[in-house]
């Protein structure tokens, strides 16, 4: 009896002392494409391109953290880096890692949304590839698989949801 109390205790101090890792929370292409379609206003192919970078960024993972030896690493759905991006993010959304609707918005506000909202693009994956070039600007070298990342996204979504 001495020994299991032991025990039991010894396990109840590990689970004090080394916590459990919360998976990320994710958000649904589908939940981000009504909110951009109803809410925002915006039209199929500038919600696709956002869809597109967004899942090749973050993979929906609302309260992403980019990985690898980064110095300045990326931080939520769209990665941000760049420091006056990111300190903005965090200032504007401090629950960034709960709030997918606050990123998106804080996203659309930026001055470099701009010029993507400005835009008629025929296709979305003619929006996915402005918003990379002009506005998220991954690595020269990541773009190229960047672009096909996003053409197969932005087919499977289309197919998947008939739009």
């Amino acid at each position: 009896l001495i020994l299991f109390i032991i025990m039991n205790v010894n396990q109840q101090t590990d689970k004090l002392i080394t916590p459990m890792k919360k998976p990320l929370s994710t958000v649904s292409d589908i939940e981000i494409y009504n909110y951009l379609i109803n809410e925002k206003k915006l039209d199929r192919s500038k919600s696709l391109g956002i869809l597109a970078n967004i899942q090749a960024e973050s993979n929906f993972k609302i309260g992403a953290v980019e990985e690898g030896s980064a110095i300045n690493k990326g931080i939520g759905l769209f990665q941000f880096t760049f420091p006056t991006r990111k300190e903005g993010l965090l200032k504007n959304v401090p629950d960034y890692k709960t709030n997918w609707k606050g990123q998106i918005d804080y996203f659309l506000m930026e001055p470099e949304a701009k010029g993507y909202l400005k835009q008629n693009f025929k296709t979305g994956n003619e929006a996915a590839e402005f918003l990379m070039q002009n506005n998220l600007r991954p690595r020269e070298d990541l773009r190229k698989d960047r672009t096909k990342k996003h053409d197969a996204y932005i087919a499977k979504f289309s197919k998947k949801f008939n739009q």
